[in-house]
């Protein structure tokens, strides 16, 4: 990374300023020397001095062309252009032709579609849902007190486990959207816990067919037989939010490379009514009992959070989210989205291109006592294979948040697929975030700081991402729990965790976020959403590489699209070597 930095620096030099730039050569050069001991104090006499001289050039040339073809090898690794090297980074904005699929308004967005019907209405929909959600919780709640009085019971916490994926999958899609959150914090809960809920991810209940078949006639305006020549009635998979159907459409609704073979994916029926009041009725739940037994708050936004969820409601939003990423991401070898056929898109249905491979969330639990002795043969190259995703997963996730501050909000196992051409495809772009304008810069500066343990500077970017009046902030007292929780997980002025090895960014940033309940923080909601999905994304690139250093791997992205120095930011010289 260092001989990248001085390597891009001596270019941009001598493209800018020939003169300069020879003269920071006649510098490095003469540095190399001195750091072998070719320079001595004495001058050097009439005999030796042409000797040296020759030296001098010898190493000059050594030194320049170990360091471009060094860099030169980085620049490949990482998919570096020549220009980008020279001229810096410069992001090119798509424009109105790139996307076939425009935005959506944002107030279409922002405001759901029962907040235009009128007031009596609304108030019958909340009321039916309430009693519905009662209905649905009441056994759940009865068997957690029992089992509360019988904690060492296992066939009761079986039984309690399985009530609890049961219940929050007749509750609806907001609460699955939430269960599958929870199934992706390990350092929250028990392994059990987690395992329950991780079953959210990819066996939500399905819808009949007849609802589909429905939904596209009514968005299309034409029969699936007048689209398709085949048509799975079966859903290969179904989501929180929707079902997906495989499907084959006739040529003349074919994409421009011919591509034929889609996944259609369909809206369930009530999702709408659904997410209207539960998003709503689940914050104010848990900061009742925060509040009453935990004396704490969420520490978020909740409105915007809740108008973040709301737009995986709108199939145009997906779809729109997925054309922008294929854009961002265009001529990457491994990361991949489905492309997305425009003429196929409605509010309830989306229709993009078809994708084998197998589900990376199946790839952790696919090894059982009958595939051992398998996995003990193949070990090597499972490990590898793994390595190799988290390094991609890693790899997308710093340009979604440093180079193109758009970022997909939903990134678990079951959204990703180890596809058969052996790149990496990402599903499911309903919920995205970025942050504003005004933030992302000292969102970047926060980030450093958590991974530098300088908890100051932690405490004094969360309280400019707070939302509450800072006059009602401890601050002193803030500061020092806060400096407490760093301490448990970043050793001091460092980019490890105390004992030496790789910080655990997960479960830091669950305790920051307890950290700030307790004392009332709340967080600006684009900040929060983004949070959560850094939380979500390393604890996913933990599971496939236990080893995986998040921290000391994020430097050269601050560096390549933040354009950060070593000015910029303190880091110890080994950390930037």
């Amino acid at each position: 990374m260092a001989v990248f930095m001085h390597t891009r620096g001596v270019f941009q030099l001598l493209c800018r300023s020939p003169k300069s730039g020879f003269k920071l050569l006649n510098k490095a050069a003469s540095n190399i020397a001195k750091g072998r001991g070719l320079v001595t104090r004495t001058p050097p006499s009439p005999r030796n001095f042409g000797t040296q001289a020759h030296s001098y050039r010898r190493y000059i040339l050594l030194g320049v062309g170990v360091s471009g073809g060094l860099g030169a090898l980085w620049m490949a690794n990482n998919n570096v252009p020549l220009s980008e090297l020279i001229f810096g980074y410069k992001r090119r904005e798509p424009s109105v032709s790139d996307l076939p699929i425009p935005r959506p308004p944002s107030e279409e967005g922002n405001i759901h579609p029962f907040e235009r019907l009128p007031w009596w209405y609304r108030l019958y929909i909340v009321a039916r849902r309430a009693v519905y959600l009662v209905i649905v919780f009441a056994p759940f709640t009865a068997v957690s007190l029992v089992k509360t009085l019988n904690p060492n019971d296992p066939w009761l916490r079986e039984y309690w486990l399985e009530m609890m994926v049961k219940t929050l999958e007749k509750a609806g899609c907001s609460f699955m959207k939430f269960g599958q959150w929870l199934s992706m914090r390990p350092d929250l809960f028990p392994p059990d816990v987690i395992r329950a809920l991780s079953r959210l991810r990819n066996d939500a209940p399905s819808h009949d067919f007849e609802y589909t078949r429905r939904a596209i006639e009514e968005s299309f305006g034409r029969t699936i037989e007048e689209i398709f020549d085949e048509f799975d009635e079966v859903p290969v998979a179904s989501g929180t939010i929707a079902q997906v159907h495989k499907g084959i459409l006739k040529p003349e609704f074919a994409l421009e490379g011919g591509q034929r073979e889609v996944a259609v994916k369909v809206r369930h029926p009530q999702v709408v009514h659904e997410t209207y009041y539960d998003t709503r009725l689940l914050f104010d739940v848990l900061d009742w009992v925060g509040k009453i037994l935990l004396q704490t708050s969420q520490p978020f936004d909740k409105d915007a959070f809740n108008l973040a969820l709301r737009r995986q409601v709108d199939l145009t939003w997906e779809a729109y989210n997925l054309q922008l990423f294929n854009w961002n991401f265009q001529g990457e070898e491994i990361i991949k989205f489905p492309q997305v056929f425009p003429h196929l898109v409605s509010p309830s249905v989306l229709t993009e291109t078809w994708v084998n491979g197998t589900i990376v969330q199946d790839i952790f639990s696919e090894v059982g006592d009958k595939a051992k002795a398998t996995y003990q043969r193949f070990s090597d190259e499972v490990h590898a294979t793994k390595k190799k995703m988290a390094q991609a997963i890693f790899d997308m996730n710093m340009k979604m948040f440093l180079r193109d501050n758009y970022i997909h909000g939903d990134l678990h196992g079951g959204n990703l697929m180890a596809a058969h051409d052996g790149t990496l495809a990402v599903f499911d772009a309903g919920l995205t975030t970025a942050l504003n304008e005004d933030i992302a810069q000292p969102f970047g500066y926060f980030l450093h700081s958590i991974c530098t343990g300088r908890s100051e500077k932690v405490s004094e970017k969360l309280i400019t991402f707070n939302t509450i009046p800072k006059e009602k902030i401890n601050t002193e007292a803030f500061n020092n729990d806060l400096r407490d929780v760093m301490k448990q997980y970043v050793g001091h002025d460092s980019m490890h965790s105390p004992e030496g090895g790789p910080i655990d960014m997960g479960c830091l940033i669950g305790s920051i976020l307890r950290c700030m309940q307790g004392h009332g923080l709340v967080l600006r909601g684009d900040v929060a959403v983004t949070l959560m999905t850094m939380a979500i994304s390393e604890s996913l690139i933990r599971q496939l590489d236990p080893d995986f250093d998040v921290v000391r791997s994020a430097l050269p992205y601050f560096v390549r699209f933040r354009s950060w120095t070593k000015g910029d930011v303190d880091l110890t010289s080994s950390n930037w070597n």
